[in-house]
């Protein structure tokens, strides 16, 4: 039997980079881990391949069996769409992913022949056996949540590796805290559950021999369970030196890690370069009526410094349009993340995002609007959408303050004190690994330098040759970081300013 995976087109998103492409040569920022997952569930007797439409167009004459499609809200509409073709040329069509929750089961039914909800370590398997059997069923629910001790290495193999910016790895699922925005406890519980040590140095290792030297930590909260990140942690350092640091990592966690200096130490030993982190917002009445009560009780401007000391860059997430947010949040924040030299911001408005407590919330309480978005941007001029009445300011008000922070964020000078001061930041002789430069790097570069360089706006010129000269006598180690955040700067820039040019 075969089988056909398809991770269908994103449109145009802060997180596709499609403006940066022509320097760094890759097609798309990471590879859907998902898929490969489902391919190392399969019985080895079928044949398993993966389509990425981020990459290459979808084969509609496949001679597949069954045709999964995964998704996240932002690709319904192309879910739906790659679902009806097959469907039409009488293929048996398995719809599953973060897309598919309760409150649109029998929306989703509709376009597929089987669903699948929630987790698929189990009921993959059995739908498998099922389908064979002439059974299967219209609708597959994970009921509780699965050991992911039980969980197979993702098959990478399948995967065109070569054609991502980075590789992403899953060491645990799950989140202990409770937001009141975010999905993440509520679609994958609030008791962080992890694959054992060995497993994620295998699927490290793998990569490694595919020829990944970039690998991105894809859980919510890679410190969730300390005592099992510090002996992950630990291997890492012994698996990186081991091969002259060959291999860097980047993760997500949560700002109070910056007082965990012991963590911090140990992922500058380990190789692990950035963090993204969820600071949201500096107001801490906002941060309390969202319940990111982890946030606080820290000094953010001190703990964005105590992380990026330790020579990790931090990238932070930021939301505008909080019940605690008025007209004064858009400067309160740009004077923030300058202040903090957070290089990085991704900066949003606010959604309510269905099955979340905030969307209940903003439910009863008749705030709801253009409920059909879900809480998600769906098109490449909806920036500045949101699915939330403002409490304290009106919605013409959130989109022309969010217009000027991220214009304001992504100046050219702006951009360039960020980075200059994160480098300035960083220890000397910190940044482990000896410099290779690969074919690919050496044609990312003179891209680069033909777009900063030979470009006819004397701003952009200038702004490379400083953040270029004060990396330089600075911080010399850090170059090449400095070099990668200038590609994506590009896609920034330019997302933002097209983003918010539509009112």
């Amino acid at each position: 039997m075969k089988i056909c995976l398809i991770n269908p087109r994103l449109p145009l998103s802060l997180w596709d980079f499609s403006y940066s492409r022509d320097i760094d040569g890759n097609v798309f920022p990471f590879p859907t881990l998902s898929l490969a997952t489902l391919a190392a569930l399969t019985p080895g007797e079928h044949e398993v391949v993966i389509c990425d439409e981020n990459l290459k167009p979808v084969d509609f004459y496949t001679d597949a069996d069954i045709v999964g499609i995964t998704g996240y809200h932002i690709q319904k509409e192309r879910v739906y769409q790659l679902a009806g073709l097959f469907r039409s040329k009488g293929k048996t069509v398995a719809i599953g992913g973060p897309l598919v929750q309760k409150s649109n089961l029998g929306e989703c039914a509709e376009h597929a022949d089987i669903v699948f909800l929630g987790e698929a370590e189990y009921t993959w398997p059995s739908f498998i056996h099922d389908f064979q059997s002439g059974n299967a069923q219209p609708v597959y629910v994970q009921d509780g949540f699965v050991d992911l001790t039980a969980s197979p290495a993702p098959r990478f193999e399948l995967l065109k590796l070569s054609a991502y910016s980075t590789a992403i790895i899953e060491t645990s699922r799950g989140c202990p805290h409770s937001c009141e925005f975010c999905e993440i406890p509520i679609r994958l519980g609030k008791r962080p559950r992890n694959k054992s040590v060995e497993q994620v140095m295998t699927e490290i290792r793998s990569l490694y021999a595919l020829g990944t030297d970039s690998i991105f930590i894809i859980d919510d909260n890679f410190f969730g369970n300390r005592k099992r990140a510090l002996e992950l942690l630990s291997e890492i350092e012994r698996f990186v030196k081991s091969i002259d640091y060959r291999v860097y990592f980047s993760c997500q966690f949560t700002i109070d890690i910056s007082r965990d200096e012991e963590i911090l130490i140990l992922m500058n030993k380990a190789n692990f370069r950035r963090v993204f982190v969820g600071i949201e917002t500096p107001r801490k009445l906002s941060l309390t009526m969202a319940r990111k009560n982890q946030n606080t009780n820290v000094d953010l401007p001190d703990a964005v410094r105590r992380i990026q000391s330790n020579n990790i860059i931090v990238w932070g997430a930021f939301i505008v349009g909080f019940d605690g947010d008025d007209t004064n949040i858009f400067n309160e924040q740009l004077r923030f993340i300058q202040a903090a030299s957070i290089p990085v911001a991704m900066v949003g408005i606010l959604q309510a995002i269905p099955g979340t407590p905030l969307y209940e919330r903003i439910r009863k309480e008749g705030r709801l609007i253009d409920d059909e978005a879900g809480g998600i941007r769906g098109a490449a001029n909806s920036l500045i959408r949101t699915n939330i009445t403002p409490l304290n300011m009106s919605l013409k008000e959130l989109a022309e303050g969010y217009g000027y922070l991220v214009r304001n964020l992504y100046s050219y000078n702006n951009f360039a004190e960020r980075l200059i001061n994160a480098v300035k930041l960083g220890k000397k002789h910190g940044v482990k690994g000896r410099t290779k430069i690969s074919k690919k790097g050496i044609l990312t570069l003179l891209r680069l330098l033909n777009y900063y360089v030979f470009s006819t706006d004397l701003r952009r010129i200038y702004m490379f040759m400083r953040i270029i000269a004060q990396t330089l006598l600075h911080n010399p180690q850090h170059v090449q970081t400095v070099l990668m955040h200038l590609v994506v700067y590009k896609h920034l820039k330019l997302f933002y300013e097209q983003g918010t040019s539509i009112h």
